[in-house]
């Protein structure tokens, strides 16, 4: 298992952390897609603020996904969506980024599962289809499904060594009535990634580790030995640094040496 964290706040703050903790980044600024169209300028201004640790820590990137479908019954929606994805995937050529994150987009009673499954997996073989031998892992990442069953239909249809899940705990969490250990079980065999934070059920929180009513431990002890990534996707800095110290105490992460 190797730990990232999603980058939710400024460079500077940030780059303390890195420097801390044997763990790799997952940029988020790119979902933008202010930053996709201007890219070559922001993945400079970006190396320059990560200084030294460019090209020393992992990199990967989370994908644009607002107002992008990739189950649509519309060509032209199809299309945009094509377009974004693709951007952040030369984002990722671009940066070395050792994987990327898209959200599946599917969301209940806006589209029968039938007419989904009729379209998504067309979607995705397409997209991936030229980008096989990279060696950019894709992950697709779960977010207001409530059942596991398209997700795991869909991996069906598109899993290889290349393309897996993301299985985001913390929207399991808030989203589903279906526990996130039955979630695991079920996908197990397709989860590469996973997306970790915590909440109360009610919203989507995006707390630290020991702040809502998931065991995010139990879950760490369970996939720690798998050929897997984690990223700690927390909005608050010092829940950031405090759920990293508990995975450092747990044996989860190394300081850097």
């Amino acid at each position: 298992m190797r730990v990232y964290i999603s980058q939710l706040v400024e460079t500077e703050k940030i780059k303390p952390i890195l420097e801390k903790y044997d763990v790799g980044l997952e940029i988020v600024l790119f979902a933008s897609p202010y930053c996709l169209d201007r890219q070559d300028e922001f993945i400079e201004t970006y190396k320059e603020e990560l200084g030294d640790l460019y090209g020393k820590i992992d990199i990967s990137i989370h994908g644009p996904f607002v107002e992008l479908c990739a189950g649509t019954r519309d060509e032209l929606i199809a299309k945009v969506s094509n377009y974004r994805m693709q951007q952040a995937y030369d984002v990722a050529k671009k940066m070395n980024a050792k994987y990327l994150v898209y959200h599946n987009g599917y969301y209940p009673n806006t589209y029968s599962y039938i007419e989904w499954m009729q379209n998504a997996p067309v979607f995705w073989q397409n997209f991936l289809g030229d980008k096989k031998d990279d060696g950019i892992k894709v992950h697709i990442e779960n977010v207001f499904e409530d059942d596991y069953f398209i997700l795991n239909e869909l991996m069906e249809e598109i899993s290889d060594d290349k393309t897996s899940l993301c299985l985001d705990v913390g929207h399991v969490n808030a989203y589903s009535k279906i526990d996130v250990m039955e979630w695991i079980k079920i996908l197990n065999k397709y989860i590469k990634h996973m997306h970790i934070h915590n909440n109360c059920g009610d919203r989507d929180s995006h707390l630290g580790i020991n702040k809502g009513d998931i065991d995010i431990i139990e879950i760490l002890d369970l996939v720690k030995d798998k050929d897997i990534t984690i990223s700690l996707e927390i909005t608050d800095l010092d829940e950031l640094e405090e759920s990293l110290e508990i995975l450092y105490k747990n044996g989860f992460i190394e300081y850097r040496k």
